[in-house]
């Protein structure tokens, strides 16, 4: 990896404000302000601060009257719904000296009337009429997902400032479709200097993974590495700076991706968005087969992935939650005598049930998982994370012991569960070492 290369020009400036007195109390996740730090990161601007502020009235015409002229870019996300909190609007009319006005789009208000009496037998009120409406001056930005319009506007002779709806789908929708990445684009034109990708691995901890790429995170290295872990995924990021003329992002970046496949082998699915059950229903599509699941400890969350993704009816066709002993001897055949001499939670009956669904189903695969996800229910011999899964398919029939990290608790663990079952049924699929 080559040093990052001085650059004579300086980076435009960003700050990401976040709207709501459910954010600072903690009753809601701000999702919104790790996504926009992203997205402004990858136009070329430089988040410098983030800020999570109430819905007092004056507090954000407070805080832009301070930020104006000193960032390039300010984002705010929250203030425009329909309720007296909503202040967003009105603060940064005052803040412009300039008033509210309708949104100068035809259709703008009618399309709210209707979407009101669909759900009111009397007429829209003004609170809600007023999520079409934006400082005199500003631009609207069309929200295709929600009732809520966002807007932008220059902010002093420096800034520009672009305020989009607080719920996460319709702030991607106002800020992506309405307009506001096309206008950054167009004023900042840096989009292209900078590309990020992220590779996401399983079947080892992140401690593993790391072991194969300690030598690429480099401090000031071009391309900049970063590894993250939860319980579905250890993830690499990987940020990649122009090295005019002869080396651009988008090839920085595609030669280290293709590096760190060649270096993590089998430990590596996918990229970027893309998710295991995503992967396995695509596989699956392609193979032109089924699969069937039998749960116990994970209780229906394995299917739930599965059938969490678009065209999942084509390969998917049965799912067993078979929480007690009883069940999985009635519904997958699972022999009394596996449960007397091992125990639910072992990888004889983890198999077992594997094969009985693959045979009740008649799919081409079946996948098992039998575990402890406590927080009670463990033994010294088999502890609070112990979980047992197995595969059954037309090449592979194998069941495993895993000890998933029961420190993060029992969410976690059955989330690991899941992606180790989903992770047997990849390497199954496509001929690769089984899940140890």
């Amino acid at each position: 990896m080559s040093a990052v290369h001085s650059e004579a020009i300086s980076v435009p400036t960003a700050v990401v404000i976040s709207i709501g007195e459910e954010l600072l109390e903690g009753r809601i996740a701000d999702t919104n302000a790790g996504t926009f730090a992203r997205e402004l990161l990858l136009k070329g601007l430089h988040v410098s601060k983030m800020y999570t502020i109430g819905d007092g009235v004056g507090e954000l015409q407070t805080l832009l009257t301070e930020l104006a002229d000193h960032v390039d870019v300010i984002l705010t996300t929250g203030g425009l719904g329909p309720t007296a909190d909503d202040r967003t609007r009105d603060d940064v009319a005052a803040s412009l000296g300039v008033p509210v006005i309708p949104v100068p789009v035809e259709g703008a208000i009618e399309h709210l009337v209707e979407v009101y009496s669909k759900y009111h037998d009397h007429p829209a009120t003004e609170a809600f009429l007023a999520q079409a409406s934006m400082p005199a001056g500003a631009e609207p930005l069309r929200n295709f997902v929600g009732s809520a319009w966002g807007f932008m506007v220059n902010l002093g002779t420096r800034t520009r400032l672009y305020c989009l709806p607080g719920p996460p789908v319709e702030c991607l929708s106002s800020y992506r479709d309405g307009g506001a990445s096309a206008d950054l684009e167009e004023r900042f034109g840096m989009a292209s200097s900078l590309a990020h990708g992220v590779l996401h691995t399983a079947g080892a901890p992140e401690s593993v993974v790391e072991e194969h790429l300690r030598e690429l995170i480099v401090d000031g290295g071009n391309p900049r590495l970063g590894i993250t872990a939860n319980a579905d995924k250890v993830s690499i990021s990987v940020l990649a700076r122009s090295e005019e003329p002869a080396r651009p992002a988008e090839h920085l970046l595609e030669t280290t991706l293709q590096d760190l496949q060649q270096r993590l082998g089998s430990l590596w699915w996918g990229r970027d968005a893309q998710t295991m059950a995503g992967i396995a229903v695509e596989s699956l599509q392609e193979a032109g087969q089924t699969v069937a699941v039998a749960e116990s400890c994970t209780g229906g969350r394995l299917a739930a992935a599965i059938t969490g993704v678009a065209g999942a009816s084509k390969v998917f066709s049965h799912g067993w939650v078979t929480y007690s002993d009883q069940a999985k001897q009635q519904q997958l055949g699972v022999p009394e005598v596996l449960f007397e001499q091992h125990g639910a939670v072992s990888v004889e009956v983890a198999a077992a049930m594997a094969q009985g669904a693959r045979r009740v189903s008649g799919c081409d695969w079946a996948l098992a998982i039998t575990g402890i996800a406590g927080p009670g229910g463990g033994t010294e011999e088999k502890p609070v994370g112990t979980v047992c899964l197995a595969i059954c398919g037309p090449h592979t029939d194998y069941s495993i012991c895993r000890h998933q990290f029961a420190r993060a608790g029992r969410d976690a663990i059955q989330r690991q569960s899941v992606r180790d079952a989903l992770d047997m049924l990849r390497r199954g699929m496509n001929g690769l070492a089984p899940l140890a």
